[in-house]
C-alpha cells in the first residue's frame, strides 16, 4: 500500500492568525504543520505498518514543513502545484496510491467566515458542474479521476462543511473553528493530534468503505476572477465560452482536462499582474527602469539569436 499525505498551511492545528504564515512567527506554523502530519503518519502506520507514505508540501512551492522532524521512513516529496504535482500527474503517478490524505486544509474561495478561504490562487473561484469548490474537492475529484480515494480532510470547520456537502461519505475532521478571515479558535493540540491520528487509522483501516469521488461527463468547469480584465484574456482560449463580466466556461470531457483547463487561470493570473506592473512602470517614467528594459531587451534578442530553436524550412 502507497499513501500520500498532502498537507497545506492553512488549515492545520494551532494555526489561528494570518500572520504565522510569515516571519517571524512561520517557524511555529511549521512547527504545527509537521505534528498534524506526524499524527497522520502514525495513524496510517497503525493500520498498515508496511505502507509507504509519500508527504507533499501543498503550500506555494513547498519548505513548509520541517523534514528533519517527519516521522522516519516516509517520503518528502517537495511542493509546488504546477511543477513537482504537475509531474506526478502528467507522469501517471497518481494511480500508483492507495489513498490520500487531504490535512491542513481550507475553504475556497467566497466561503463567508472561511479561515483565509481561497482557491489556490487567492485570484480565482472554481466551479464543477455549477457547484463553487475549493482545493481539498478539486484534489479528490482529481485523484478519483485516477481511482484513487481521498477518504480524510483535515482542516477548519469551514473545509469540512464544504467536503461534507461536495463530496459525500468523506471523513471530516475539524481540528479549529473559523471566526473570520482572519481568526479562528484552534482546538487543544494533543486533543487535535488525537483525533487526526485516530481518523487516519480508521480511514485505512476500513477503505473500502471509501470508493474513488468520481465527477461524471460532460463537465462544465467554472473559473471566476477578481479582475474582468483576466476573464478578458481567459475567454480567448479554446473551447472557452464567456459565462459573465468576471467569468468563463470550460465544457471537459473527463475531469483531468478540465482540471488542466482551471490551471490555465495562473497563465492568465500571471499575465495580468507582470503586464499591470509594467505599465505602472512605464506611466512612472524612471530612467533607470528604461535602462534595465533596453538591457534585457538587448540581451533576449542576442538570447533568442544564439539559441534558434526553430528548424530551417526550405520549399
Amino acid at each position: 500500500m502507497r499513501v500520500l499525505i498532502w498537507n497545506d498551511m492553512e488549515g492545520p492545528s494551532g494555526i489561528d492568525d494570518p500572520k504565522m504564515l510569515s516571519d517571524p512567527e512561520f517557524p511555529k506554523a511549521q512547527k504545527y504543520a509537521t505534528d498534524d502530519v506526524n499524527a497522520a503518519i502514525r495513524g496510517v502506520r497503525k493500520a498498515q505498518p508496511k505502507a509507504i507514505i509519500d508527504v507533499f508540501d501543498g503550500h506555494g512551492m513547498g519548505d513548509n514543513l520541517l523534514v528533519d522532524e517527519l516521522e522516519p521512513d516516509c517520503n518528502y516529496l517537495g511542493g509546488g502545484w504546477m511543477t513537482t504535482f504537475y509531474e506526478m500527474v502528467s507522469s501517471n503517478k497518481l494511480p500508483n496510491y492507495s489513498a490520500v490524505l487531504l490535512l491542513g486544509q481550507h475553504a475556497g474561495e467566497g466561503t463567508k467566515g472561511g479561515f483565509i478561504s481561497h482557491t489556490n490562487t487567492g485570484a480565482t473561484q472554481f466551479s464543477v458542474n455549477g457547484q463553487f469548490a475549493g482545493e481539498a474537492p478539486q484534489l479528490a475529484w482529481l485523484f478519483g479521476h485516477f481511482g484513487v480515494p481521498c477518504p480524510l480532510v483535515v482542516g477548519d470547520d469551514a473545509v469540512c462543511r464544504e467536503v461534507d456537502a461536495l463530496l459525500p461519505g468523506i471523513k471530516s475532521v475539524a481540528v479549529k473553528k473559523s471566526e473570520s478571515m482572519t481568526k479562528a479558535t484552534s482546538l487543544p493540540l494533543d486533543e487535535a493530534h488525537s483525533l487526526i491520528e485516530q481518523a487516519s487509522f480508521e480511514v485505512i483501516s476500513q477503505l473500502t468503505d471509501y470508493p474513488p469521488f468520481v465527477v461524471d461527463p460532460p463537465i462544465t468547469i467554472g473559473i471566476g476572477y477578481s479582475f474582468k480584465e483576466m476573464a478578458d484574456i481567459h475567454e480567448k482560449f479554446p473551447r472557452t465560452t464567456r459565462a459573465s463580466e468576471y467569468s468563463v466556461t470550460y465544457i471537459a470531457d473527463n475531469y483531468l482536462e478540465g482540471w488542466l483547463a482551471y490551471s490555465m487561470a495562473r497563465v492568465v493570473i500571471n499575465y495580468c499582474f507582470r503586464d499591470g506592473l509594467f505599465k505602472l512602470l512605464m506611466k512612472l517614467d524612471l530612467d533607470i527602469f528604461k535602462e534595465k528594459y533596453t538591457e534585457y531587451r538587448t540581451d533576449l534578442h542576442q538570447k533568442i539569436k544564439d539559441e534558434y530553436s526553430f528548424p530551417i524550412v526550405k520549399y
